[in-house]
């Protein structure tokens, strides 16, 4: 257990590395055909699950001069891929390994293991490939080409598999042509489209919102920058916001991500915002005021917002909350029981949480079921806890933001 006693967010922080752009540059960079700097990139477990996989497909990675230097595309017999527990990994790779192999078989670790993963495996089969799997569990076979050029995909369990057929299709044989229907976290498919344009990759976005990607596309980039990460740093804006104060290095201000909402709801909730120079200024609401908000575009920000409600003098309602049950956790069920222990009542109806806020929690143990946005959520609700609050792990941070806890001095 790790105790988080009460505390004020009176903080300047830098940003961690957004792990969510790391792993598409990382991806773009090993298919490249000339090394690729790669400023700013952390060493969180995601990452360096990404970077052993980029390894495996070929491309080397210099510690000492953040490079990514790849080898040319070419077929390997198989490969084997373990992506640990990053979902984004698995999701995008599972396309992507395509390139360099006719046989690829991934597995994985932890929560991983007992998701579904029925979306990816229905993408690569309506493309062509020959998929088997353990009931849409790891670990996932994949052998054969991709033949269909002209697919449409349903979005509505996320857009990390897609972001994967996008990321493989200009390096196959022919032109794709891709429609997306009911897609949720949309912003995170604008990442990756843009990402592969700075990499030089051609991309045409049709009159009826589909999009046709060229085949046979060469591509480099000399350097890039990992922007800062806002899923991390919506914990430290949240703290400011219910308790104090926070200045804000190294995020970028017009963003794609998708957790830049953080931004909208904390001045819903009363809290102050500013800009200078690239930093990000929070201060303390007066009013508390409750909100309300939709996350099918942001469900990482799940936790830290059930945090702000708690905050909030009233009843906050947060919708779009089926999309949170196939991920590290079950967060809805866990930030239920979370509320449980804070004493703080909450309604479930369909898709949509409401949350009766009363300014403070009660605090005691939360159980974070090794889920790194859990752990970090707990702690930002000790700024306003009566007692104490302990963590049953709070190492998964490492996961995302391994410096969290330095970050915050605690």
């Amino acid at each position: 257990m790790t105790t988080i006693n009460p505390f004020k967010v009176q903080h300047v922080i830098h940003s961690n590395a957004s792990k969510s752009d790391a792993q598409r540059c990382l991806i773009l960079a090993a298919l490249a055909t000339k090394p690729t700097k790669l400023i700013g990139l952390d060493q969180s477990e995601d990452i360096s699950a990404m970077l052993n996989c980029i390894r495996e497909l070929g491309a080397n990675y210099d510690v000492k001069t953040l490079t990514v230097n790849p080898e040319s595309v070419e077929q390997k017999e198989s490969i084997c891929l373990n992506v640990q527990e990053s979902g984004f990994a698995l999701r995008t790779l599972a396309f992507v390994g395509m390139a360099f192999t006719k046989n690829l078989t991934l597995t994985g670790t932890g929560s991983l293991l007992h998701r579904d993963h029925s979306q990816l495996c229905l993408i690569l089969k309506q493309i062509g490939f020959a998929v088997e799997s353990n009931g849409f569990k790891l670990p996932i076979h994949i052998s054969g080409t991709a033949t269909k050029n002209k697919v449409s995909v349903n979005g509505e369990a996320g857009s990390q598999a897609i972001s994967g057929l996008f990321l493989l299709a200009p390096f196959l044989q022919h032109d794709s042509y891709v429609s997306v229907e009911n897609l949720k976290s949309k912003p995170y498919l604008e990442m990756t489209i843009n990402r592969m344009r700075d990499f030089g990759i051609v991309i045409h976005t049709m009159n009826d919102g589909s999009y046709h990607i060229p085949g046979n596309q060469r591509i480099e980039k000399e350097e890039i920058q990992i922007e800062g990460d806002w899923s991390g740093a919506a914990n430290h804006i949240v703290g400011a916001a219910i308790s104090g104060m926070l200045e804000l290095h190294g995020l970028k201000k017009d963003s794609l991500q998708a957790d830049r909402e953080i931004l909208r709801v904390i001045q819903d909730f009363g809290a102050t915002i500013s800009w200078k120079d690239n930093v990000l200024f929070v201060h303390k609401s007066k009013l508390n005021l409750p909100f309300e908000t939709n996350i099918s575009h942001c469900p990482d920000l799940f936790p830290i917002l059930v945090v702000l409600a708690c905050a909030s003098k009233g009843t906050s309602k947060i919708l779009g909350v089926n999309r949170l049950k196939n991920k590290e956790s079950d967060r809805l069920k866990v930030m239920c029981e979370v509320l449980n222990k804070f004493e703080i009542s909450y309604q479930l109806s369909e898709n949509e949480i409401c949350i009766y806020g009363t300014g403070e929690v009660k605090g005691g143990e939360i159980e974070t079921h090794n889920d790194h946005r859990i752990a970090m959520a707990g702690t930002i609700a000790a700024c306003i806890a009566i007692n104490f609050i302990q963590l049953s792990n709070a190492s998964c941070v490492s996961k995302s933001y391994p410096e969290f806890f330095k970050d915050l001095g605690r």
